[in-house]
């Protein structure tokens, strides 16, 4: 294709000169053009992907489930959990005095 002919924009029906980087350019740089020719691409790889977005919804799914085994589990080994707890706490105390004095310095 020569560089200095002249397309018709797809969308517009405007001539105009395409990029000497894209001689294939099909729409003008118009942001009109330009925004409709992005929602028409967008349309289409949805068409050709549907389904691409079904699995957020099966992690949405999993997380719920995983929230309910987790509050399941701790009610069933509440006493294992209190014994860790009791067996931890100075050095939980040590991390939360270690990890505050580091915001605070932070922080000024």
């Amino acid at each position: 294709m020569l560089y200095n002919a002249f397309m018709q924009c797809k969308i517009c029906k405007q001539e105009f000169k395409p990029s000497k980087y894209r001689p294939d350019q099909q729409v003008c740089s118009r942001p009109e053009c330009q925004k409709k020719r992005q929602v028409q691409n967008e349309r289409d790889w949805r068409a050709r992907n549907p389904e691409y977005f079904k699995y957020f919804d099966q992690e949405s799914a999993w997380k719920d489930k995983r929230k309910r085994y987790n509050k399941l589990w701790k009610t069933t080994h509440n006493k294992e959990l209190k014994e860790y707890e009791d067996s931890h706490k100075e050095q939980r105390k040590e991390y939360m005095r270690e990890y505050m004095r580091n915001y605070r310095e932070e922080k000024l």
